[in-house]
């Protein structure tokens, strides 16, 4: 691929997949997260890495990911990233943003006495958003619901194969249409073998060791809703700490699929202690 096909593909996943998927999980790095929507981080990074003193379509033609030098995606990337990391203030890139296209700025909302940032309220959008191994922030004490605990006849079977064929899995990832970020973290589980497991910080080691900076919080996005779980194995993958870590949108031990992760995970040999922690070192031999 080219260094320019790179930089579209780097940009794509991020302002249409990442940071969505961060608001969706009140990631801490923004206090607040005032946007959700693909379209709206597009706006703001590209308004103030691109247009800087005017919005982004006066100084280059729409769709900016086709019309962007390879310097102008770069800065968009560079922002993006900061964004995610809390480098850079979304509440105050989105005001300027604002005030670049004459459009009345957005009222933040105001502590309350207890220093809270009121929560907003969560949009259809975001609920595509969650994912199969997104990591999630721990729930407040005293806000988990009572459900998970629930016994649930709806719960998946997900079918475990002894005999998969990790060439035909390669090849549907390949021909499939998600983006390149996400074809290069499902082909890494292709190569865990059965019995064995790695982890978020392990595949992102790999990656930047050998392909382009990312991290685990990258990869556990890039793994949301796997198309071809469960012969591609995501359930293979662990929080760094050796504990459950997601699975369908949930996290640990608590979450609504623990139980159905567990299952998996015994049935081809994985064991965990007494403290929930796994069982031996994770594997990463990636090639």
């Amino acid at each position: 691929m080219a260094a320019l096909e790179e930089l579209q593909e780097r940009w794509r996943y991020l302002y249409q997949e990442y940071l969505p998927a961060l608001a969706a999980a009140k990631d801490t790095a923004q206090k607040q997260w005032t946007v959700h929507l693909d379209h709206c981080f597009a706006r703001i990074v590209l308004d103030n890495a691109i247009g800087v003193d005017s919005p982004w379509t006066e100084k280059i033609k729409s769709p900016a990911i086709k019309n962007m030098t390879a310097t102008q995606l770069q800065s968009a990337i560079d922002l993006a990233e900061k964004l995610a990391t809390g480098e850079a203030n979304l509440f105050e890139l989105d005001q300027k943003s604002l005030q670049l296209r004459g459009k009345k700025e957005k009222k933040r909302k105001a502590d309350d006495a207890s220093g809270k940032v009121p929560t907003p309220k969560k949009s259809k959008k975001d609920a595509t958003v969650s994912s199969y191994f997104l990591p999630s922030p721990k729930s407040p004490p005293g806000q988990k619901e009572e459900k998970d605990n629930a016994p649930d006849e709806t719960l998946p079977k997900l079918p475990v194969k002894s005999d998969v064929d990790m060439s035909v899995q390669l090849k549907r990832i390949e021909d499939s249409s998600i983006t390149a970020f996400r074809k290069q973290t499902l082909s890494m589980l292709c190569q865990i073998p059965r019995g064995r497991y790695s982890t978020y910080g392990a595949m992102a080691d790999w990656i930047s060791n050998n392909s382009h900076k990312t991290c685990a919080r990258a990869v556990g996005n890039a793994m949301r809703n796997n198309p071809f779980a469960p012969e591609v194995p995501c359930h293979r993958i662990l929080a760094g700490d050796g504990s459950l870590g997601g699975f369908k949108g949930s996290w640990g031990e608590e979450g609504k699929y623990a139980m159905l992760k567990h299952d998996l995970l015994r049935e081809e040999g994985v064991r965990f202690d007494s403290k929930g922690k796994v069982k031996g070192p994770p594997f990463r031999d990636f090639t």
